[in-house]
């Protein structure tokens, strides 16, 4: 199934891209003067399967080509080695916050028939990534600057955003994702529901009676269910942090992606894809692995 999903997502972009409207030579002030050289040099004048065929030939040898119009002539590996680090800063930190966030909110809720904190959860989570992104920066920006024109604060510096590089950008990117990517409502759920079932439980009682800790428990059963929902839900954070790295102008690999889809530079988005196809399908993989160590069905199944 590894393989199945990066060949899979190769193969995919890849026609997307052949098929899409024209190519990375159209963006050359001397397009047709240099496209017989350039199209045979980028492979570009050959028919779909066999260019599809002769890059995932490269890529088995580990050879991801050289940009053709971001970074000229630069080997793809090295244009998305820094991108790809920034990005997973972004990333892994968003995952982490929306399941400590839903897990806490789980156990608040999870005693209670009425709460203001499911609705409100629940309310954030169907507004999508772009628009929390824009109103968060639109709303921070203008309450920064009515403080500063009352002479209440002085500039601070990550005004005006996105425009500066502060801690803060990274700050909100992460938060914005955990956020809108709707895992913070699934697994708030989930846990309301698991603490709800786990407080009737025969064990969890026993365990009281006995005066042992029930974490143990809590954690036996709540771990299956979260790994799954949030190796589930990997693609929707990979694609929210794309739009979210264009807003925010962060210079990771899903601002690169854009941009190298917009030239049609070939080699480099299909490299950003193969790149975020794998982190996609090393966490379902590290779900899988999760809940076979600690389910012994599972384990029994396998």
């Amino acid at each position: 199934m590894f393989a199945g999903t990066l060949l899979g997502c190769l193969v995919a972009v890849h026609l997307l891209l052949i098929f899409a409207p024209g190519d990375a030579i159209d963006s050359l002030p001397n397009a047709e003067e240099v496209r017989p050289l350039l199209e045979a040099e980028w492979h570009l004048g050959q028919p779909a399967p066999i260019q599809v065929a002769s890059y995932l030939g490269d890529v088995l040898t580990g050879d991801l080509r050289t940009s053709l119009v971001y970074r000229p002539g630069m080997p793809v590996a090295d244009v998305i080695a820094g991108p790809t680090l920034r990005s997973l800063g972004v990333l892994f930190p968003a995952l982490f916050l929306s399941i400590l966030g839903g897990v806490a909110l789980g156990a608040w809720t999870g005693g209670r028939r009425l709460s203001l904190a499911r609705p409100l959860v629940w309310s954030v989570a169907i507004v999508p990534v772009f628009l929390i992104a824009r109103l968060t920066i639109a709303w921070t920006n203008a309450a920064t600057w009515s403080l500063m024109q009352s002479g209440a604060i002085s500039r601070p510096g990550w005004f005006a955003l996105p425009i500066e590089d502060h801690p803060l950008r990274w700050a909100l990117a992460v938060t914005i994702l955990a956020v809108g990517s709707g895992a913070l409502s699934e697994v708030h759920a989930e846990s309301e529901s698991l603490f709800r079932r786990l407080r009737d439980a025969g064990y969890v009682q026993a365990a009281r009676a006995r005066g042992a800790p029930v974490w143990p428990h809590i954690l036996r059963n709540l771990i299956p269910p979260l790994t799954t929902m949030i190796s589930s839900r990997a693609a929707f954070f990979v694609g929210g942090l794309v739009i979210l790295e264009k807003i925010l102008l962060m210079n990771g690999i899903g601002a690169i992606l854009w941009q190298s889809a917009l030239e049609r530079d070939y080699p480099l988005a299909l490299g950003i894809t193969l790149v975020t196809a794998a982190v996609v399908a090393s966490l379902r993989l590290v779900g899988d692995v999760v809940r076979t160590a600690i389910d012994p069905r599972r384990r029994e199944v396998a």
